[in-house]
């Protein structure tokens, strides 16, 4: 399957800080699936701490948006009654399409695992809307 993102989306009762008892583990999940675990534990568990912060406050947290092969997102929900989303984002030239792929259904499957109900849509932001 060839595809840049990797949108997992949430029921429409979930709410951010339903993310907070697995958060900690979501977000290591992805560094390490993604190869970009930071050599400084400090860095790390600091990115950690303020999107829980974010959380504990119910508001949208950063996920991993930094320079790298691939980012893990919670884009802003413009709509009240729109469903919290996260994607998975590989950088056009340093991840393969399979590789946001497998990381997808494997965050997917972590989160369906925490209870956490997901379904898995592909390549849904507005840039590969108006390529298409």
């Amino acid at each position: 399957m060839k595809v840049r993102s990797g949108h997992i989306q949430f029921n429409k009762e979930m709410k951010y800080q339903d993310l907070i008892p697995v958060y900690k583990e979501l977000f290591l999940k992805f560094l390490r699936e993604t190869g970009q675990l930071p050599e400084e534990e400090e860095v790390t568990y600091m990115l950690i701490r303020e999107n829980l912060i974010d959380l504990e406050r119910g508001k949208k947290p950063e996920g991993y948006n930094r320079q790298g092969r691939m980012r893990m997102i919670f884009p802003i929900i413009d709509k009240p009654r729109q469903n919290i989303e996260m994607y998975i984002y590989g950088h056009y030239h340093s991840a393969k399409s399979l590789e946001v792929a497998r990381v997808t259904e494997s965050m997917s499957q972590f989160l369906k695992n925490h209870g956490l109900d997901n379904e898995v849509d592909w390549d849904n932001m507005l840039i590969h809307k108006y390529k298409k």
